[in-house]
């Protein structure tokens, strides 16, 4: 009885922490090529805004980008910002200027930005990638809401707290999804 207690508790932390694995893991968002979002079908890709396509600090994206979302918007991607961030102003000129649309104060990894996006678009979650630097916002809500997702490596090590707490605890988390073998 005692083993079988035992394995329960395993199996209840291995679905618990494949929460929070990404589909896809990549350095940056200028790396990640077309043709893995051509092979996926992806035809709408949810994108973090702070330290994922713009450095915190300097609140300004690298020309790298620029010509990455061109490219997504060239081949037909329907590109949208999916930040938590409270500062419109901000979202929507980094949106404008990357010919993405937006969504800011989202709440993730609440479903709500997610769901009011989809429905905006019409798209299927199997045609929807989401992609972020942070594990328990971007990841956890694209997993939860049934969509691919991708994480990268944060543009600047400078953050809020609340995200510098999060940090450790993610590693712990990706160490034990590589040594499941990630993608």
């Amino acid at each position: 009885m005692a083993k079988e207690n035992k394995d329960k508790k395993i199996g209840f932390f291995r679905k618990l922490f494949k929460n929070f694995y990404p589909t896809y893991r990549y350095d940056k968002v200028e790396n990640i090529p077309y043709s893995l979002i051509e092979k996926d079908n992806i035809k709408l890709i949810m994108i973090d805004m702070d330290n994922t396509i713009i450095d915190f600090n300097k609140r300004e994206y690298s020309k790298e980008i620029k010509e990455w979302a061109e490219r997504m918007n060239r081949n037909g991607i329907k590109l949208y910002i999916l930040s938590n961030s409270i500062f419109g102003k901000q979202v929507r000129r980094i949106a404008s200027e990357l010919g993405m649309k937006y969504y800011y104060n989202a709440g993730k990894p609440f479903l709500k930005g997610f769901l009011t996006i989809q429905k905006n678009e019409n798209i299927q979650k199997e045609n929807i990638l989401m992609i972020g630097d942070q594990v328990f916002t971007d990841i956890w809500g694209g997993n939860r809401f049934g969509v691919k997702t991708i994480l990268v490596r944060p543009i600047n090590a400078s953050e809020r707290m609340h995200t510098k707490f999060k940090r450790p605890i993610e590693k712990v988390i990706l160490k034990r999804m590589n040594k499941k073998g990630a993608k």
